[in-house]
């Protein structure tokens, strides 16, 4: 009994020794915290940006990262666009305590590139409108999202890498409004009947892909 409570106690020392700790916050990020990271093995640190009609915006996020999104050290770039709505993120991520402490660059505007993907007018009523993918979106997606009672559909281009996070919702507690996320990767294939789609809820799928 005694042999098995301290290799017991051993076991949690040494898992309390290993954890990981990463900066925290998102915003303006200028005062981030550390907190220990549950069962993730990376940090992450991300600068997304966001613009809209007429409009645009900013955001830092650092948080631990599920595997999901960090599945290695280095930087990649998540991507998602429709007709409303375009936001970038550079990613960094690493595996050491506070290494995500340091400010990633915002990503450069992408320039198009040769994909083109359904997706919705600005009124949602016409999802048949074609739209030109950018920089490292490589792929056309379309899923279903839950607003209270009503599920409707959104489309448009992603990159590879959002389309492999975004379809492990059981790591994304925060996009579990999301579901029968598919991607595709050919022109216009992602063809729906009447669609509708909600800004913020597509910048929400990207932005909390990043946690």
């Amino acid at each position: 009994m005694k042999l098995v409570l301290s290799l017991t106690l051993t076991w949690m020392l040494l898992s309390t020794a290993e954890a990981l700790n990463c900066a925290s916050c998102s915003g303006s990020c200028t005062e981030p915290v550390l907190t220990t990271c549950s069962s993730q093995t990376m940090c992450v640190s991300a600068a997304i940006t966001a613009s809209f009609p007429g409009a645009s915006s900013g955001e830092s996020v650092k948080a631990c990262a599920p595997a999901a999104v960090c599945a290695a050290s280095g930087n990649q770039t998540f991507a998602v666009s429709t007709s409303n709505l375009r936001a970038v993120a550079s990613v960094q991520c690493c595996n050491t305590d506070a290494c995500n402490a340091g400010n990633v660059s915002a990503p450069a505007t992408p320039s198009n590139n040769s994909l083109q993907c359904f997706s919705c007018d600005y009124l949602n009523t016409d999802c048949s409108k074609k739209i030109n993918c950018t920089g490292v979106e490589d792929r056309c997606f379309k899923a279903n999202v839950t607003i209270g009672s009503l599920t409707k559909q959104t489309l448009g281009c992603a990159s590879a890498n959002l389309c492999a996070a975004a379809a492990n919702l059981s790591s994304l507690p925060l996009v579990q409004g999301f579901s029968d996320i598919t991607c595709c990767d050919m022109k216009l294939c992602n063809a729906a009947p009447t669609t509708t789609t909600t800004i913020g809820l597509l910048l929400g799928l990207l932005v909390f892909s990043l946690y």
